[in-house]
Formats: C-alpha cells, sequence, structure tokens
C-alpha cells in the first residue's frame, strides 16, 4: 500500500513539474522498436513519409500519450497495400523514396490540415494577367511620345518580361508625360507580375501615387497579392479602390479570393455582384472577350450548397459499431476493410486467450496484451473514421475550387491600360525626346 501511494505521489509530482512519463515511455518504446525489430523488416515496408513508428512518435510528441497512440494505430491501418489507391486524392505532394507525404499535421481532427500557403501562382496561368497580343505597338506609335515605348511592349510581347520591365522603368522616370510614365510604370509592375518576380512587382505599383493610376497600382497589389495566397491582404487592398472603372474587376477578384478559403456562399455574392454591375453598364465589345455573361452567371451560382459531404458524427458512429463501416461510407472502401480485418483478428485473439478454460497465469497476460492492442485498434479505427469524413468533405471542396479556378482562367483580370494612352492627348506636357 506505501509503495502504491508513493508511486502515485511520484507520478503526480512529476505531471506537475511537467514530465510526461506516459509520453517519454511511449517514445522510448517507439525508439526500441526502431532500433531492434525495423531493420528486420527491411527499408521498403511503409507506404509514407515519415515512417508509421516516426509518425507515432511525432504524434505523441506532439499530441500527448493517449491521442498519439490513438493515431498511430489508425496510421498502421491505412499502411495498407491500397493505400497508393488514394494518392493524389487523400495524400498529396511529392514521393521521396517511393513514399507518400503523410505527416502528423494533416490528422489532428480538431482542426483542417494545414494549406498549402507560399506557393506562388503564375499570373498568366490563374487569368490575372493575360495579354492579347493584338496590334499594341501599332497603336502606341500614334501617341505622342510612345516610340520610346515600342522597344518595351515588343519585349513583353516576346515573353522577354525582365528586359521589358527594364525598359519600362526608365521610360518611367525620364519621360515628362505623366500618363506615358504611368502607363511605363504600370506595364513594369505587369512584366515583373508575368515573370513570377511579385516582390518586384509590388514595389512597381507601389511607387505609383499618381491620382491617375494610383487605384490601378492598387489593383496590381492586390494581384501580386493574391498569387501568393494572402487572400485577406488582397481584400483589404482592393477596399482602397474607389474607381468604378475597375469596379467589375475587384469584385471579380474579390469573389475569387472567398473561393480560394472554400467560403462559396460569399464568393457567389460577389460574383453576382459583378455580373449586376456589369449588366448595369452595359457590355462592351471589349468587355465580352474579357467577361464571359455565362461565366459569371455560373460562378455566381456556385454557392456551395451543391457539394457532397459526408457527416463526421456518423462516420464516427458507424465506424465505432462495425469497424471500418465509417470509412467505406466516407469512400475509402480499402482502409475500411483493412481497419475491419485488424480490429477483428486482434479482437479474436483476444477472445482466443479469454476462452481458455485453464485460467493460466500466462493466459491473463496474453489476454492483457492482445486486449490492449485489440483496444488501440478499435479506437484507431473510429479517429480514422472522423478524420476520413473530414478528408473526403475537403476533397469535394478542393475539387469545387477547381471548377471554379478553371472559370475564372477563362477569363482575364488585367485592367485595359491602354485608356491611359488614349488620355495622353490631354496631356499638356510635351512628349518625350529621344
Amino acid at each position: 500500500m506505501r509503495k502504491t501511494a508513493f508511486l502515485a505521489l511520484l507520478l503526480a509530482g512529476m505531471c506537475l513539474a511537467g514530465y510526461d512519463a506516459l509520453s517519454v515511455s511511449g517514445d522510448w518504446m517507439i525508439g526500441a522498436y526502431k532500433a531492434v525489430l525495423s531493420p528486420l523488416q527491411g527499408s521498403n515496408v511503409c507506404n509514407f513519409y515519415p515512417t508509421c513508428s516516426q509518425f507515432a512518435r511525432a504524434a505523441i510528441r506532439s499530441q500527448g500519450f493517449v491521442p498519439g497512440v490513438v493515431m498511430g494505430a489508425d496510421r498502421l491501418m491505412r499502411c495498407n497495400t491500397l493505400a497508393w489507391s488514394y494518392y493524389d486524392t487523400y495524400y498529396r505532394g511529392d514521393v521521396v523514396g517511393g513514399r507518400m507525404p503523410d505527416p502528423v499535421a494533416n490528422h489532428i481532427a480538431w482542426r483542417n490540415p494545414p494549406h498549402e500557403h507560399g506557393l506562388l501562382v503564375a499570373a498568366q496561368a490563374v487569368g490575372l494577367g493575360t495579354r492579347s497580343e493584338t496590334s499594341d505597338v501599332s497603336v502606341m506609335s500614334r501617341r505622342p511620345g510612345a516610340a520610346s515605348l515600342s522597344f518595351a511592349d515588343y519585349l513583353y510581347a516576346a515573353g522577354e518580361y525582365y528586359q521589358a520591365a527594364g525598359e519600362y522603368l526608365r521610360v518611367r522616370f525620364t519621360s515628362s508625360s505623366s500618363y506615358l510614365s504611368g502607363y511605363a510604370g504600370l506595364m513594369a509592375g505587369e512584366s515583373y507580375l508575368q515573370a513570377g518576380d511579385l516582390v518586384r512587382a509590388r514595389h512597381a505599383f507601389q511607387d505609383l501615387n499618381a491620382p491617375a493610376v494610383q487605384d490601378l497600382g492598387r489593383y496590381g497589389i492586390a494581384r501580386t497579392s493574391f498569387a501568393v495566397a494572402d487572400y485577406v491582404g488582397t481584400r483589404a487592398v482592393l477596399g482602397l479602390i474607389t474607381s468604378p472603372a475597375l469596379a467589375r474587376q475587384a469584385n471579380a477578384l474579390e469573389g475569387w479570393t472567398f473561393f480560394r478559403q472554400h467560403r462559396f456562399a460569399e464568393g457567389a455574392a460577389k460574383l453576382s455582384i459583378a455580373e449586376n454591375w456589369g449588366q448595369s453598364l452595359g457590355a462592351s465589345a471589349s468587355d465580352s472577350t474579357r467577361y464571359s455573361p455565362r461565366f459569371l452567371q455560373e460562378l455566381a451560382s456556385m454557392n456551395g450548397h451543391g457539394i457532397r459531404r459526408r457527416s463526421r458524427l456518423a462516420s464516427t458512429l458507424l465506424s465505432a459499431v462495425l469497424p471500418g463501416a465509417g470509412q467505406l461510407y466516407s469512400g475509402r472502401a480499402g482502409d475500411g476493410a483493412y481497419s475491419f480485418l485488424t480490429v477483428a483478428s486482434t479482437g479474436l485473439v483476444t477472445w482466443w486467450f479469454a476462452s481458455d478454460p485453464g485460467k493460466r497465469d500466462p493466459t491473463y497476460v496474453k489476454v492483457s496484451i492482445f486486449g490492449v492492442i485489440s483496444a488501440l485498434f478499435y479506437a484507431g479505427n473510429v479517429y480514422g473514421a472522423n478524420i476520413a469524413a473530414r478528408d473526403y468533405n475537403l476533397l469535394q471542396e478542393h475539387r469545387y475550387v477547381q471548377r471554379a479556378d478553371s472559370l475564372f482562367g477563362l477569363m482575364t483580370l488585367e485592367p485595359d491600360y491602354h485608356i491611359l494612352l488614349d488620355s495622353v492627348v490631354l496631356d499638356t506636357a510635351p512628349p518625350d525626346r529621344e
């Protein structure tokens, strides 16, 4: 009795001191497994990286002993011969050493997996700046002082964006025409945006403080923020734009940010505003090529109500009643089958030893060991069913966003900078002299 009380007080004192004895013990056991048993299995047993033992160790260290062990049990059942059938759906990313990426952060039930921030999106690929290769040079040659821009436009049309940006910046800081200077500054930012150099693109757009081009500069900054997945920052900059000429593009881009954040109802509402704005102004000939009413109408109707979803509660309860049923309900029949087989086999072995009529002492040890293993796999099966339903819903939302992206990509959200050149005739400053 005294020994029991002493051990209880010792464990309580260690816990109060921040020492998690269970987690440390679990970490030691995994270390022993890696040192003794893992080398005997070969190097290509696991389908994932980190491996199952590394996954369990990381889960225990980050989430605690009980959640970490349950997550490890779920991982062991997911690491089956059918795991590769879910690549590019539930497991995404680079394959390293013949293994799929599957970090612990993707399997924490109380929060969504982290999104892929920081990926640079090519502006042209997502419709942020698809300039039509029309007679740019001929248009500019009709404007006073525009001859200095013809070479820059030629480089831009040829895809030599860095060289074009240098020429535009030269005109930007040497032209005596405020409109030509503003146009050149905008095109310098556009060139960097097309080249994927988003830092320089932002700086180029930020330098445009003249009233005639300030809103266009802000719109360029918003597009660079969008390209680095800073959707909150994109909306903050778009909110500063007051020009009616940019209202349609701004509303469309703002709607796109909501779609990217899976806030479909808000995105559809913004696209409805953009559609109504275009109808109230009337679609010009140039607008008809830049914005298709059909695209806007379809996007405005994508409020998320048509997405197929699975109930996480129902999936959890199904696997609690019949192991693997929740995974099957959530579209992962392979994981469901292996969950059922694992829980059933360990439970059957436990029952076999428990039903031994001799009730010998070694039998109690076996019952205890296999009973704990069976319980852990059962808990992992229930936990995995909850995660499977969540991942199913995220996959359907991801596909919904891809559909919206394909429609947005058919529109170009680049403003028409030629409007500035049309206004050059109003500028009383003398043209550039080359």
